[in-house]
């Protein structure tokens, strides 16, 4: 890593590398890696905080995404800009889990979770690709807005998305970039 771009844990980080960008977001939840796993791993849970999920929660199984927040003309309700089909690359139960990212091979999502006294610790690591330079904001403000929802998919409640305030956050992001 050659240049890192550090924000409160709150915000995230992201760090330049020689092929893309690492991003990295760190939460810790008062509830046990049992039930922050059943939230990233289960259509159920996935449906709750991040987009409603076919997964095959097997390393090469699939993990269809399909995102449902409300239509925007930022982000249209089309296929093309709501549905991806990635690959589940790990799979270690309630510790480590790492899948690819936006239909792309070179966008890999890793997920740690660590117990932490009464809770877990949960470190999200996102090595996206050169190819998504311009990107780079929605994807921070994206997983910034969509880890807000955690603490509610492990109460089985769906979080709300906010177009104005993602946009908000994402302006922020295009001003540091």
């Amino acid at each position: 890593m050659t240049d890192t771009l550090a924000q409160p844990s709150e915000l995230g980080t992201i760090s330049t590398l020689d092929d893309g960008w690492e991003i990295r977001f760190e939460r810790r939840l008062r509830h046990s890696p049992e039930r922050v796993w059943k939230a990233l791993t289960t259509p159920e849970g996935l449906a709750c905080w991040l987009a409603e999920a076919d997964i095959d929660l097997v390393a090469g199984g699939r993990m269809d995404l399909h995102f449902r927040q409300p239509d925007h003309e930022f982000m249209p309700d089309t296929p093309d800009r709501r549905i991806q089909n990635n690959e589940v690359l790990v799979v270690e139960p309630y510790t480590r889990f790492e899948h690819t990212f936006g239909s792309n091979d070179e966008s890999v999502v890793s997920w740690r979770l660590t117990p932490d006294g009464d809770g877990t610790h949960i470190q999200l690591v996102h090595r996206i690709p050169q190819g998504w330079a311009g990107g780079r904001a929605n994807v921070m403000t994206g997983w910034r807005t969509h880890l807000e929802g955690l603490e509610d998919a492990i109460h089985g409640v769906r979080h709300g998305w906010d177009w104005e305030l993602f946009l908000a956050r994402r302006e922020t992001w295009l001003a540091k970039l």
